[in-house]
This record gives C-alpha cells, structure tokens and sequence, in this order.
C-alpha cells in the first residue's frame, strides 16, 4: 500500500494529465496518420468532432453573414453541433462554402468526407454495390426495425423486398379510384373557404390531404374495418382486452366498409397541428444527432405535460400510439382483407410483411412492423406536401407557366370539373416538367446522406477513399449547382423539355404541341435519392403529386397569392427536410 500511496495522492492529477495525453495524441492521430488525413478540409474538423476554442476562453469565432457580425464562442462546442443545432440547419450551406475553398472532396469530421460533384452522385448511391448506411446519422431517427432505419445493405434489401410489390407501380395503379375520391374530398373543402372568400395555407391542406391518403390507401390502413371520421389527435389508450380500442369507438361510422384515413381533412381548418407534429419532430433531429437519448426521455414525459408545453409533440404520441393500436389489431387478427370489398389490394402494407416470404418470423415482430409502418407515414406525408406546397408557390408566382399548364390539361380535362386519368397525365410533357422542376426545388431530403462502401475502396478521381468510410452528398447541392442547372433558384419547366418544331428550337417559345421530355437532366434530380436506397415510395408520390396538380389546377381557374413571398418557400436551414428562414413559411392562397 505504501507504493501505491503516491499514486493516491496525485490520483487526481494522473487522471488530468492522462486525459490530455490521450487527447493530444488522438488530435496528432487524425490530424497526421488517419487514413482521411490526405484529404483537404478545415483542420478543427479534422482534429475533433468538438470544435475547441484554443487559449483563452475569450477566443472568438468571427463569421460575416449578410451584412452582420456574428460574434460566436465556439469553446467546447462541437463543429457539426454549432451549425446544425446552435445555427439551426446551417451546416449543409457551410459544406458548400468549404467546397468552394478546397474543393470538391473534402473531410468534414474526423471520420466523414463529402463530396461536391453531380458525376459520382450515382457511384456513391449505387444501384448494384454494397453501401451501408451511417449508425451515427441514424440515431436522430432511432427505428433499426425498418428499411430506412436499416444499417447493413443485406439486411436491408430484404426488408425492401417485403415492400416492393406492395409499392409498385401496378399495385399503385388500381390506387387510383381512391385517390381521386380523396381529390373530391379536398376540392369539396376547398370550395367551403372559397365560398366565404378565406385564405386557406396550403402547406397545411397538402400535408393533411397526403397524410390522409397514405393512411388511407393501405400504407396503414385496412379492410372490413369500421373507423371514426373525426379528425386524428384524441387520446389513443391499449384497451386490457385481446383487441385494441380506438378513440371515439362508440360513435363511429362506416367509411367505405374498407379503410380508417386519419380525416385530417375533416378538421374545420383542417389540422394545423398536425403540421406542427411534423415540424416539431424534424427540428429535433440535429439535437437527436448528437445526444439521441433525449428521443426516449422525451416521449417518456406525460402527455398532460406536453399538451401544455408542447402540443405538437403531444401529438406526436398520439399519431406512435395510433400506429401501435392497428399494427396491434392486425397482428391478432382483427384487420381481415374482404375480397368482396375493396379494390382488389389485399390487406396493409403490414399484411404485406407478414405475407412476405423474403424475410424470417423475426422480422415479423410487433416492434418492427410497428417501425416500418411509423417510417411510411411519416416520411411519406411531409416530403410529398412540401413539393406541392412550393409548386402550387411558383405556379401562381409565373403566370406564363400557369397559362401553358392549363391550356395542357384542357387537352385532357375538357370539363375542368372531370376526374383526372393518370395514364393521360403521364403523357402530358409540360405537367411532368412542372413535376420534375417542382422536385428540384423542393429537394425531398434536404440533408447529406452518409453512404458506406463496408469492403471495398472507392475512387473519386485520384482519390483513394478507404473502405469503411461514410461518404456523402447533399440534394441541396445538386439541384442548385449551376454547372448542370443554370440560374438555379428560378423555376423554369422547359429545363426539362425540348421542340421537334422545325422552325423553332427554343422550347420556351415553340407551340405546346411540339413539346418533348428531354430526359438530359433527370440523373441529376435526386429529389427521391438514387440506388438501391432510394424512396421507397416514389410510384406512389408521383401518382399523388400528378393527380392533385392536374386536379387543382384546372378545377380552381382564379387563384391569388396572399402574404407569401417566394421567401416563404426557399431553403435557408435543413432540418433533414428542407426549411425557409425563421419565421417565415407556408403558402397563402384565396380562391376565387
């Protein structure tokens, strides 16, 4: 013990000095012998996933932003942390401001680089090669039982593959019908504001119209069941008994003796909260990012206590508690499919799974279904509403556009009141134009998406990236880089369309009838990603953007713009999905 006995004294001491060997010695580590310490990028990054302020505490970080001086401490702040959180999204435009600087790879933690260039987009979003997704990006999301939420590319192309025939184009087809009964439901609304002459925001009316079609068209809904139309947001509680009770069950009615939708739509205003929820749960991300245990603590909070300090995340509950209520049901049987009723989908996409022989009994547990099923709804809704909210904006904000449009549809829809028919939308260049510049500019996920090649080294020019390292690029960056898409804040459809008139091969001034798709550009719009990792939902997003833009548009001949600015739908901050500046949001429209 007396050997030992100068060691206790100092022990304190040891342990101080012991940290900062090690810490200096990671720091030379990284900064020197890392595989990654051959790529360029800022040496605070490189050194440490915190940003320490060396000297003094009064050491300052001095950024020019617009025309102010943003005076920021940046000891014991974390590089990554200070942008995303602390500057609330900003970390994906400081990426492209470091590009600028070094070039087109860089490093940007001490394990990540990215990489700013359209042509290795589709190398590092692979079709056909292993990539894994990133553990660390994905704890902000905390669901390892989906497809998204899917670290290994193995296990992850099996989940896919219990989805895929449920998602295809063939199945989503004889969707149809039923999306075009939403589409009368949402214009029936809409004629109610425009009869009293009240602005309705139309980021809330899409968000709310998507979230009731895809929980109506079997996303998670199902067959023979008998469900509520008040709208979604009541307390869901797990009734003691076999089956599982849903709120207001003594007063429901039938709908449709087929589907439970969640009637967002059915709300007098419809559902402002809802936005809220989703918006509440994004913004939470980067904080998620770097400290993911807050997720658990925060959903282990009283709902009373929420309600009051935070209604939309109260909501949020409500909308994981009802997912858990059906995937509940229809595991104990309660949710049967009626081949006599219906139109001829069988069962939920939950049915889907535990039909599936691509995948074993242990993935067709409660808690995994009940992640897969949370991961369609969610990321299903917002990114949907988000391009219909910024193409209904740009649309009404250039009227040329608006005019060619119409006169396209009139083509099709004689009676502005008919029922869209998505096999001769599907036809009409100049509205999958719109489409595909409404994509653009709207992003899908507007974050960097971290890729992994497990075994393989991959190259990027002379670039020799190490096997094992999380690479990744940015949709931002993409749809906005003026090389592949010039003046690329601007929405102009005849980017992607060309003439066969002989006379005239300007595609902006050629007759209608002479316009063609020029597919040139579409590698380049990754708005639903690229690879074996992209949106799993993308037949049924199209679907639903193509018909509600015919449908809107031609139906509703007098809209106007009220206090929204194109402010209102530009990209200032990514909260993982794409978000204007402070304060600002939200297209106001009055039909006339």
């Amino acid at each position: 013990m007396e050997i030992l006995q100068p060691f206790m004294e100092h022990s304190l001491l040891i342990l101080i000095t012991t940290f900062l060997v090690y810490q200096v010695t990671l720091v030379v580590y990284r900064l020197y012998f890392s595989p990654l310490a051959k790529f360029p990028g800022p040496k605070l990054a490189a050194a440490s996933l915190w940003y320490n302020g060396t000297g003094s505490s009064k050491r300052k970080f001095l950024e020019e932003e617009k025309d102010c001086l943003i005076v920021v401490s940046l000891q014991e702040m974390r590089y990554e942390f200070y942008y995303d959180v602390w500057r609330d999204g900003k970390f994906t435009f400081k990426i492209r401001e470091l590009h600028k600087v070094y070039g087109p790879i860089i490093r940007i933690s001490p394990h990540q680089l990215h990489v700013y260039d359209p042509a290795f987009y589709e190398e590092l979003y692979s079709q056909h090669k292993v990539r894994h997704k990133y553990a660390y990006f994905l704890d902000r999301f905390q669901l390892p039982g989906s497809a998204f939420g899917s670290v290994d590319h193995k296990l992850h192309r099996e989940r896919r593959a219990a989805l895929n025939k449920y998602l295809s184009k063939q199945t989503i087809k004889k969707l149809e019908p039923m999306l075009l009964d939403m589409l009368d439901k949402l214009c029936r609304r809409i004629e109610e504001f425009k009869e009293k002459g009240e602005k309705l925001d139309m980021r809330v009316v899409y968000q709310c119209f998507i979230t009731d079609v895809i929980t109506l068209v079997r996303l998670l809904a199902f067959y023979c069941y008998t469900a509520t139309n008040l709208p979604f947001g009541s307390d869901y509680e797990l009734d003691s008994s076999k089956k599982h009770k849903l709120p207001h069950e003594t007063n429901r009615h039938t709908q449709y003796a087929l589907n439970r939708s969640w009637n967002h739509l059915d709300s007098p205003n419809f559902s402002p909260l809802w936005v809220e929820t989703i918006a509440e749960t994004v913004k939470l991300g980067h904080l998620l990012t770097q400290f993911p245990i807050l997720l658990p603590i925060s959903l282990g909070l009283p709902r009373w206590f929420l309600k009051i300090t935070k209604p939309g995340f109260a909501m949020l509950m409500d909308f994981r508690k009802a997912i858990e209520v059906d995937t509940q049901n229809i595991l104990d049987g309660n949710y049967k499919f009626d081949p006599d009723k219906g139109n001829g989908i069988e069962g939920t996409i939950v049915h889907a799974i535990l039909e599936s022989d691509e995948i074993p009994p242990s993935e067709k547990e409660f808690q995994r279904l009940f992640e897969e099923a949370f991961v369609l709804i969610g990321a299903g809704s917002d990114t949907v509403s988000n391009m219909l909210t910024n193409t209904h904006f740009h649309l009404l904000d250039n009227p040329q556009h608006l005019k060619t449009l119409r006169d396209e549809l009139k083509s099709v829809m004689q009676d502005r009141y008919a029922r869209a028919c998505l096999k001769d939308l599907e036809g009409l260049p100049f509205l999958n134009a719109v489409t595909n510049e409404g994509l653009r500019l709207s992003y899908g996920v507007s974050t960097r998406l971290p890729r992994i090649s497990p075994y393989e080294v991959m190259m990027y020019k002379d670039w020799e990236i190490p096997a094992g390292t999380p690479v990744s690029m940015t949709s931002v960056h993409m749809h906005q880089n003026p090389d592949i898409f010039p003046d690329p804040l601007t929405f102009n459809p005849y980017r992607w369309l060309t003439t066969s008139c002989p006379t005239n091969n300007s595609s902006t001034t050629a007759p209608l009838q002479t316009l063609t798709p020029d597919k040139t550009l579409e590698k380049y719009l990754v708005a639903f990603g690229k690879g074996s990792r992209s949106c799993a939902g993308i037949n049924l997003a199209k679907t639903e953007i193509l018909l509600t833009l015919a449908t809107i548009f031609r139906r509703y001949e007098v809209q106007e713009l009220v206090e929204t600015e194109r402010r209102d739908v530009e990209v200032k901050r990514d909260l993982f999905l794409p978000f204007p500046e402070v304060g600002r949001g939200g297209v106001r429209v009055r039909y006339g």
